[in-house]
């Protein structure tokens, strides 16, 4: 019992340091963020009670009017400040550049933390340094068109299995919400083209893996919009760090197995003799390279896994938002049809081959106008470790630093009239008198994302697919259905639509 006292009052000393320190810590903070522009805070929490009130459409919403409105008054970035977090918002291009063209702050902000129990040190989260340079050295290359044109066979099929599910739709008129519908395909494209395997998720939506990549998503928009559970204790008391361990166990367990598969393969040399057909998946390549010998089997699930969580719902929302757009203005639609025939022909079950991809012109600039119209990731976040000036302020490190596509692509600077869709803006003499950096949807500089040319060209084989089977039209007001805040742009309404066959 002696004993028990001193160590009690070391414990509570312990915890009366970190208190205060942690307090002082945020009073800093407070201090700090109410000498930036942003919407008033309140004493301690900051900006919370505001965004409490609000639904993740609504949030995205004020941020672009807010974004305007402090445009407008001249100010190059915004703020907003939750117990002792700070997010600060570059309002364009030219506030973002210097931040964006660093070759030093490329960390991931804090955000991110929730998908490291499942990605761990992939290229998509790790701290700048070696490690981070000699994987997205060794994963860049997996990329190349060359490449991705041994994915072509698995989009075209994948993508015919959509259509094919989607027909019985076209011969009824009923409405379909396309957006489930393709983030199943995209999911089974993924799947192929990341390990070889399939999940047939198109017809099997209850597959574990599917419910566990789902849940996960769910889980992880949950824990970023909800303040209470970013206290630890409370996310396990509630039961989701459960959920949680759950889903992350399911997905490793599914990629590990399949690489113990295909590494039996590769000793067999069952991979090797299938590798000059080009049609080798990104696993395959990571196995075969001999750059990547020194790397764990954890250090390849990683990258697998983080192909499948970086690429598969973003090109889901990205290509559902196309389809809107094209929903929304039948004339445009009808000049991408027009062009998709003049060089694929009128055969709707045919294969879009790379060729053809190259000679799309104004269906390229009609994809981009689309991603300007409602960015696939609303946000992306970097950490600063060092003190950086951005618009005009010096912000300390530690500091997130949210670059916000969604704020960019509405700033009527860059794109007048933002609402409208113009695929113009893509012309070579427009683009020029923007900011490089005012049109990001795959972020830029050393950070960007390392697959963008895999989306870009599943999205095109995706498009040329259903425009030539079918007319798309609206069942919805364009706003009825909006982008929510979430880790994608997910369609808060679907995507409800009339299919016409052609």
């Amino acid at each position: 019992m002696a004993l028990l006292i001193p160590i009690l009052l070391s414990v509570l000393a312990i915890l009366f340091v970190k208190c205060y320190k942690r307090i002082q810590f945020i009073l800093n903070v407070c201090e700090f963020s109410n000498k930036l522009p942003g919407p008033p805070t309140q004493p301690f929490i900051g900006n919370i009670a505001l965004f409490a009130k609000m639904s993740n459409i609504e949030m995205l919403d004020y941020m672009i009017k807010t974004a305007n409105e402090l445009r407008d008054s001249g100010e190059s970035i915004m703020r907003f400040q939750f117990i002792g977090k700070l997010l600060v918002f570059p309002l364009d291009g030219k506030s973002a550049q210097t931040l964006l063209q660093s070759t030093t702050e490329l960390d991931k902000g804090d955000d991110y933390e929730f998908a490291r129990a499942w990605l761990g040190r992939s290229v998509l989260l790790d701290g700048y340094g070696e490690r981070w340079k000699n994987h997205r050295r060794l994963v860049t290359p997996t990329f190349h068109f060359a490449k991705l044109e041994g994915y072509l066979e698995v989009f075209n099929r994948e993508t015919k299995v959509m259509i094919e599910l989607l027909d019985k739709f076209a011969k009824t008129g009923e409405t379909v919400d396309l957006f489930h519908y393709i983030k199943r395909c995209t999911l089974d494209i993924i799947c192929g083209t990341a390990m070889g395997t399939t999940i047939d998720a198109q017809h099997n939506p209850t597959h574990p893996y599917v419910l566990a990549v789902e849940g996960f998503n769910k889980l992880s928009v949950d824990h970023s919009m909800k303040a209470h559970l970013q206290i630890p204790f409370l996310f396990w008391l509630l039961g989701y760090q459960k959920q949680k361990d759950d889903y992350v166990y399911t997905m490793k367990t599914f990629t590990r197995d399949v690489t113990a598969g295909r590494m039996t393969d590769l000793k067999l040399g069952h991979i090797e003799n299938h590798a000059s057909k080009r049609d080798m998946n990104f696993l395959d390549i990571l196995l075969c390279s001999k750059e990547t010998k020194d790397w764990s089997e954890e250090d390849i699930r990683e990258e697998v896994d983080t192909f499948m969580f970086a690429g598969h719902d973003t090109t889901a929302a990205s290509f559902s938002w196309m389809c809107w757009n094209m929903a929304h203005n039948q004339d445009i639609q009808e000049k991408v049809y027009k062009e998709i025939i003049e060089i694929f022909g009128e055969n709707p079950n045919g294969d879009v081959d790379s060729e053809g991809i190259k000679k799309l012109d104004y269906t390229e600039r009609v994809l981009k106008e689309s991603k300007r119209r409602i960015a696939p990731v609303p946000t992306l976040q970097r950490k600063l470790r060092e003190d950086m000036e951005i618009g005009g302020h010096m912000i300390p490190a530690g500091v997130n630093i949210s670059v916000a596509p969604t704020i960019f692509h509405s700033n009527p600077k860059g794109f007048p009239n933002p609402e409208k869709f113009d695929p113009d803006r893509f012309l070579s003499e427009n683009m020029d008198k923007r900011n490089a950096y005012d049109y990001i949807p795959f972020s830029a500089g050393l950070r960007n994302c390392v697959g963008q040319k895999f989306a870009q060209l599943n999205e095109k084989v995706l498009l040329i697919h259903m425009l030539r089977n079918y007319r798309i039209e609206p069942m919805l007001d364009f706003n009825d259905t909006q982008p929510s805040m979430e880790v994608i742009s997910r369609p808060s309404n679907g995507i409800p639509v009339k299919l016409t066959r052609r």
